[in-house]
């Protein structure tokens, strides 16, 4: 890979095209051209707190290597530019990629066995959980780590809701840092919890009588502030009576 694509990777988003905000730092289209060898080419552009960010799809197209997603966001400087996966994959992890399955259940798991204890202390009952409640949280957290982009707003500007075929859901969201966490399985979930315990807003979505279920999701990524290892941490809650029968991909697949 080149230096050049070096880096252009280590500052580059994958969010759509209209200004965002996320944890208070607006991004906006940015007027600036970009020229690759040379020659100018057409790559949507953002500003962030000074700073020009390009979407990693255009960055694959312009230079002619495939950026795609499969578990985190895969780049082949080897391969020519499609936008999608190949049909096999080397089983060879990928630095920064998600993290394995079994200690994300895990730390899923302890958000919610948290949360519905907070609700027990307050005398509410526990919230069941939806396997399509947790599709949607975790589609959510691979979104935010995938892009950086700390917010409501799923990264093409679009309302959260749309992740499922189901309006009637409220959502959580924390970044946490990794150097706050020495052991994910044991610590992420009680700072998350108790964190959204001391914040009015969502200590009420945790405690909401209207809500019957819950999906969480976790995935690494880099916060949006400094660029370091974080943690992006999510909880939905479906209001009883409802049902989601659809999940979205994450935007980023696309």
């Amino acid at each position: 890979m080149t230096p050049f694509l070096l880096g252009l990777l280590t500052g580059a988003l994958l969010f759509g095209g209209i200004t965002a905000v996320a944890a208070g730092v607006a991004a906006e289209p940015s007027k600036h051209a970009i020229y690759v060898d040379g020659r100018q080419v057409p790559m949507a552009a953002y500003r962030i707190a000074g700073n020009n960010y390009v979407k990693l799809r255009d960055i694959g197209k312009a230079l002619d290597v495939n950026v795609y997603w499969q578990n985190g966001v895969q780049i082949d400087s080897a391969a020519p530019y499609t936008g999608n996966p190949p049909t096999i994959l080397d089983d060879v992890p990928v630095p920064g990629a998600a993290s394995p399955a079994g200690e994300t259940d895990m730390i899923r798991q302890d958000i919610i066995d948290r949360t519905n204890a907070l609700r027990k202390d307050n005398g509410l009952p526990a919230l069941e959980t939806d396997p399509l409640l947790m599709a949607a949280a975790q589609v959510r957290a691979d979104e935010m780590a995938a892009t950086s982009i700390y917010s409501h707003i799923r990264p093409d500007g679009t309302r959260r809701t749309t992740v499922t075929d189901c309006p009637y859901t409220t959502e959580n969201i924390h970044c946490i840092a990794s150097g706050r966490v020495e052991d994910p399985e044991r610590d992420l979930g009680q700072i998350a919890v108790e964190e959204w315990e001391s914040s009015q807003d969502h200590r009420s979505g945790m405690l909401d009588k209207t809500r019957s279920s819950i999906g969480v999701g976790v995935a690494k990524g880099v916060s949006p502030v400094n660029g370091e290892p974080c943690w992006y941490c999510v909880q939905w809650f479906l209001r009883d009576g409802y049902e989601i029968t659809w999940v979205d991909e994450p935007l980023i697949q696309r």
